[in-house]
């Protein structure tokens, strides 16, 4: 009996050139589609942040300019005496320069005095000729500058004498 030895050649183990290109390829892709979509959501967050603080910022000046009718009632002044260039009656001086203040703050500033990115105007439209039915829409815009161009948010109200005797 003889005994041969055969040498059988065994295939080499390991990946390919091409196989390691690919999955490099693949990798890739996926990272950058979810560092694409990272980015887009924080965009998204910060633009939503800015829009928000801009409602807020409207909204407070809505109600100040609601407070100030308010006030007004209190005093016993006519109701529209801070909005109503023509009205010169004692006692709404104060409330006219608090309005003033207000319609021509523009940058708004943070609690320290540094400013902020937002500017506020405020419009006044006298609305109906007859004192009993007449309305005043306060208009309230408050705006930022974005990467291109600039973004606004606005909001009205309307004011009424709701103390008619």
């Amino acid at each position: 009996m003889k005994i041969t030895q055969t040498t059988m050649k065994t295939k080499a183990e390991g990946y390919a050139l091409l196989e390691v290109v690919v999955s490099i390829v693949i990798i890739v892709t996926v990272l950058a589609a979810a560092v694409g979509l990272l980015w887009s959501v924080s965009d998204a967050n910060a633009r939503n942040r800015d829009r928000l603080t801009a409602l807020y910022l409207a909204q407070e000046c809505v109600e100040t300019s609601r407070n100030l009718r308010d006030t007004a009632w209190r005093q016993h002044l006519p109701w529209d005496c801070a909005f109503d260039e023509n009205v010169f009656v004692l006692g709404c001086e104060d409330l006219k320069e608090e309005f003033e203040a207000l319609e021509n703050y523009g940058q708004l500033l943070e609690i320290d005095g540094t400013q902020t990115k937002f500017t506020r105007t405020t419009a006044v439209e006298t609305i109906g000729e007859a004192a009993e039915n007449q309305k005043i829409k306060i208009t309230c815009t408050v705006s930022w500058p974005l990467k291109v161009g600039t973004d606004a948010v606005s909001l009205s109200h309307l004011l009424t004498d709701w103390r008619k005797k």
